[in-house]
């Protein structure tokens, strides 16, 4: 029986593996370039998993990080037990990634008694100009015995010192937020949830997009919306999961247009800026291998690394890792000064890349 077991599971492993898209091209950081990074929550010692998505302070020149262990989370609320846990929003200084050390112990810069629901962030931005940190929440409330999720949108000061929340509600399925001059903006990846939001997926319908705060659909033509972010030229780039792509949309009075679609080698989760204006995308080489490793708990999903020129729509491959050697499931990245870090929702620790030829 066990013998049956783990050859299905090998066999499955294989197939799901032999689903993922190839890469043409080398990239720009060979695995060689790269190395694992424990990190650690300074509060209680434990290691953190599930580094959701990254963005990039360059005044502190830190690299902040938004983490919490979505597997250890949902299967505690189910088991109905007493507390949930919780996670944080990390700095990593720039200089402590370069230094090649293989373990960081970090502070969370918001304090986890200042969020209501708890303090699991999913989405993240931050505005430079404001010094401020948008996040979406996913906040737990215990009810009737059971306990119940709702995504909120919260704000906090760079670092952690003032806290503020704008007790934004958004729908069920927010995802990710981009923060583009005063307004804030927050994709969903759903029109709907639950099992709702499975026949979405089932039926390749285009109903997810973007929200305001405060205002919902702006735009509603991506299949899976997922990570955004603000371009130099205050457009917005949304990442299309299951259209392998990444839109760029322009305001049209109060809503906004797709303006061009550029197809990637993979299916894009979280977006950043990086230097020149291009756009950094960790990408899923499988759908079928994220899906398995994020709904069952099967195996490892491979890791992949772009960056894009919204201007000429050129994509250059960063980082490939299909057989997740060194990460699983990267769902963001950052490239700056000469490194590229990269965190996963479903992995311990990020992935640090410096290549050996170039002074960083």
């Amino acid at each position: 029986m066990e013998t049956r077991i783990f050859l299905g599971t090998a066999i499955a492993a294989l197939t799901l593996a032999s689903c993922a898209q190839k890469a043409d091209g080398e990239p720009r950081y060979a695995l060689g370039d790269c190395r694992r990074v424990t990190l650690i929550d300074e509060s209680d010692g434990r290691t953190i998993v599930g580094a959701e998505d990254l963005a990039f302070d360059s005044a502190a020149r830190r690299v902040l990080i938004s983490a919490y262990d979505r597997h250890a989370v949902e299967r505690e609320a189910r088991r109905g037990a007493v507390e949930i846990e919780e996670g944080g929003i990390y700095a990593a200084p720039i200089d402590a990634l370069k230094s090649g050390k293989t373990t960081l112990t970090l502070p969370s810069i918001v304090s986890r008694d200042t969020v209501a629901g708890g303090l699991r962030p999913h989405g993240i931005s931050f505005d430079g100009d404001r010094r401020e940190v948008a996040f979406i929440n996913r906040s737990y409330q215990k009810i009737n015995g059971d306990w119940r999720v709702t995504p909120r949108l919260e704000r906090a000061g760079p670092d952690g010192a003032v806290y503020i929340s704008d007790g934004g509600d958004p729908r069920c399925s927010a995802n990710d937020v981009a923060m583009l001059g005063e307004e804030t903006f927050v994709s969903f990846d759903h029109a709907a949830c639950g099992w709702r939001g499975g026949l979405e997926d089932l039926f390749a319908t285009r109903a997810s997009g973007l929200d305001g705060a405060g205002r919902v659909g702006l735009f509603d033509g991506a299949r899976h919306a997922n990570g955004v972010v603000a371009t130099k030229d205050n457009r917005l780039a949304l990442a299309a999961t299951r259209d392998k792509a990444v839109m760029f949309l322009e305001r049209r009075g109060e809503e906004f247009s797709l303006e061009r679609t550029i197809s990637l080698p993979g299916a894009p989760d979280n977006l950043t800026l990086g230097e020149g204006g291009r756009i950094i995308a960790a990408l899923h080489p499988s759908l079928l291998a994220i899906g398995a490793e994020r709904r069952l708990g099967w195996g490892r999903s491979g890791s992949r690394v772009v960056s894009i020129d919204p201007q000429d729509g050129a994509v250059e491959l960063l980082y490939d890792d299909p057989k997740a050697r060194l990460l699983s499931a990267a769902s963001a990245a950052v490239e700056e000064e000469g490194v590229l870090v990269i965190g996963s929702a479903l992995d311990r620790g990020i992935v640090v890349c410096q290549r050996s030829d170039i002074a960083s």
